[in-house]
């Protein structure tokens, strides 16, 4: 099968999840065509299309598409078949509902968003969960500086604050916290451990270095009617965990997460994955793993083999197609 890929047009994050997708692609022997919209106009996209003559053109959308809905009517017209893999639901979906009835076929990452696509008229739409890359998340060792009992790498979103100000109040003093990314410097940490804070966004190579240093890594996953970027009016609800769920388990770290409802279709609660309901038992929890070392690493250790076997990008594609080839 010869495929077409147009890449997001975003940057960080969002191409990351691109150069997975298109490593993936490639190991997967697909006879792919990459198209990189931040590097080439879109005038050139249809004379692309037009002489590669794939028999599927792909793309992914972020918070909000590159890709005009007259583009995507034009490949159609010319017999190609269109699939997009929108990779920020529920939070984007009122932008990916504004594009979404123009491809053929919908892959979302949240399946609670499923029937809002074909309530909007969209036939085809598939529940697909974003995967790791395992030559950048993986276990080795760090520097000191990585080291702590507890991290977060994640935008310090209003429900994220208000959860880990809490939790914090609980644990003990001595408790070395890392909290990584925007926002976490506007919270009162006067009551309960005070986190070294870094207020900024650090890049994927980084990223694993914190998981590989910590004992416990946190994982809050933000909240479906979240009101900064405030694209979610639709009111579709969060029911799938993040890609940070996979990335944490391929460094072979101790996760700890707020539960979604599709948690345990990845993953086995207490076997190889623990999850919380509120900021007191997640305080709880991590009062009790930090003194519980071999069953950390009993846990972590069951989590990447199942990180490996199910849950990388080219899992993902291997999905995507077979889902393809049967509509």
């Amino acid at each position: 099968m010869k495929l077409f890929y147009i890449t997001s047009g975003y940057r960080r994050p969002i191409d990351i999840l691109d150069n997975a997708l298109i490593k993936a692609l490639i190991a997967a022997g697909y006879d792919t065509t990459f198209f990189l919209t931040n590097r080439r106009p879109l005038t050139e996209l249809i004379p692309a299309i037009r002489e590669h003559a794939p028999d599927l053109v792909i793309t992914l959308c972020g918070p909000k598409s590159h890709l005009p809905i007259t583009i995507v009517h034009q490949i159609r017209s010319l017999g190609f078949h269109t699939a997009v893999w929108f990779v920020d639901d529920p939070y984007a979906i009122d932008n990916a509902l504004e594009v979404a009835a123009a491809y053929d076929t919908i892959f979302t990452i949240d399946s609670g968003c499923i029937p809002y696509y074909k309530a909007h008229g969209c036939k085809e739409v598939f529940h697909l969960p974003l995967g790791t890359d395992l030559d950048i998340f993986k276990p080795y060792p760090v520097h000191p500086s990585y080291s702590t009992d507890v991290c977060f790498i994640g935008t310090g979103y209003k429900n994220r604050l208000d959860t880990m100000q809490e939790m914090l109040h609980y644990l003990p003093p001595s408790t070395r916290v890392h909290l990584i990314g925007h926002f976490w410097e506007h919270v009162d940490w006067s009551r309960g451990v005070r986190p070294q804070l870094r207020s900024k966004w650090i890049n994927f190579t980084e990223t694993p270095r914190y998981f590989n240093g910590a004992k416990i890594v946190l994982n809050l996953h933000r909240s479906e009617d979240d009101r900064y970027l405030d694209k979610n009016r639709t009111g579709a609800p969060a029911h799938s965990i993040n890609n940070r769920t996979f990335d944490i388990s391929a460094c072979q770290a101790f996760q700890l997460i707020d539960y979604r409802a599709d948690l345990s279709t990845y993953y086995e609660p207490d076997k190889e994955i623990v999850g919380f309901q509120s900021p007191k038992e997640g305080a709880e929890l991590i009062m009790h793993y930090l003194n519980q070392q071999e069953e950390r690493e009993a846990i972590a250790a069951r989590a990447i083999a199942r990180t490996q076997r199910e849950h990388t990008f080219l899992h993902r594609v291997d999905r995507l197609m077979s889902t393809l080839a049967l509509v």
